[in-house]
């Protein structure tokens, strides 16, 4: 006679392969229900068709960031700031893809009106045989849900984060600010509003330059420091006995720009002295 413990295990065992060929009996069915209904379905015919005449473009995002070691110049510098700088560069691709959202948008209405105009359910090429009409419809609709183009991106927007961090890049706090299509597009003719060169907006001049000067991070101003042997360039008085700081040789205010190159140590007098003038020391 077996034991209790034996018997249960017999029985687990029958049921577990009772319900596996319940499962697999199923599987079967349903799959000869999805390939008849692959095969011979007249909505889904229109389905492949409308699909084969839509393309939607994929989203490309203009999410900006930017991490300074400086708190005196992440406090100076805001979001908007920091956009209105890479607008400058990053324009003509940002507006390009916006179009294309755009068109993503109005794609996309034009394809689920089209969608919806399929009615034809229940309608095959090939008698149902012994199928179920019930059974081929339902597979009919889950499998045109399956087939239907993913909807694409068809809102844009760009997200502008700054972050602060230590000189050894330890993060300690940030800012973000989300803008819209209407946002860019204000930004961008604010930003093209010029004459001859020169901004007619002031706010976005002055914008400008409060990002190109926040450029010269902690890590830059030592290295310039150190590259110039912690000495003016004009005097030649150290940092022993006189307070140095960051030239610009070429000002931004006549379109300088923060790259080594550019930049020279000069003492709070020289630096004074110098103003807006294009004078190289070093």
């Amino acid at each position: 006679m077996l034991s209790p413990v034996i018997c249960v295990i017999i029985a687990i065992a029958t049921a577990l392969v009772f319900l596996g060929v319940i499962f697999l009996i199923r599987h079967l069915i349903q799959r000869k229900y999805n390939n008849f209904v692959l095969q011979n379905s007249i909505c889904l015919k229109q389905l492949n068709e409308i699909n084969q005449r839509y393309s939607f473009y994929p989203y490309k995002s203009f999410d900006q960031c930017h991490t300074y070691d400086n708190e005196k110049m992440y406090d100076t510098v805001s979001c908007t700031d920091y956009l209105i700088y890479q607008l400058q560069f990053k324009s003509k691709r940002i507006f390009s893809q916006i179009t294309k959202i755009s068109e993503n948008k109005k794609q996309y209405s034009n394809y689920l009106n089209e969608i919806k105009a399929i009615t034809q359910f229940g309608q095959f090429q090939a008698p149902i045989g012994m199928l179920k009409l019930d059974n081929l419809i339902k597979t009919e609709e889950r499998l045109l849900k399956v087939n239907t183009l993913c909807a694409p991106a068809t809102q844009f927007n760009l997200t502008v984060t700054l972050y602060c961090s230590t000189i050894d890049g330890r993060i300690y706090d940030k800012k973000s600010e989300c803008f819209s299509v209407n946002d860019l597009f204000t930004l961008s003719r604010r930003l093209n509003n010029k004459s001859v060169g020169f901004y007619n907006d002031r706010e976005i001049w002055d914008a400008i330059c409060r990002v190109e000067r926040g450029r010269v991070s902690n890590k830059m101003r030592f290295s310039i420091y150190e590259r110039d042997g912690y000495r003016c360039c004009k005097c030649g008085i150290s940092a022993s006995f006189a307070q140095l700081e960051i030239d610009h040789i070429l000002p931004i205010a006549k379109g300088g720009k923060t790259v080594y190159e550019n930049l020279q140590t000069l003492c709070h007098k020289c630096n004074v002295e110098k103003g807006v003038s294009h004078i190289k020391y070093r």
